[in-house]
């Protein structure tokens, strides 16, 4: 299976959860764990606890496995800027 680019996903896929699985164990829709995956949303400081149970890690290493990297910024000429 290919890795994804996500820390979280990953990690669930190490842990032998399917978005639905996983959703299923916390009880929210498969896709607020996409959205969770994607970085549009973060877990409920309520939820963390129960999600990084389910991942076998501490809220620490969720914290750093929800950190999710923002789309790329256009570098170099060409590019439009902010100031464009």
């Amino acid at each position: 299976m290919a890795r994804s680019s996500c820390p979280l996903a990953n990690r669930r896929v190490v842990v032998g959860y399917t978005q639905e699985g996983l959703a299923e164990a916390l009880g929210v829709d498969r896709t607020t764990i996409g959205r969770w995956e994607r970085g549009e949303q973060q877990p409920q400081p309520w939820q963390r606890p129960d999600l990084a149970l389910k991942l076998g890690v501490t809220l620490e290493e969720l914290d750093g496995l929800l950190r999710h990297p923002g789309p790329e910024l256009p570098v170099g000429p060409g590019a439009v800027g902010l100031g464009s």
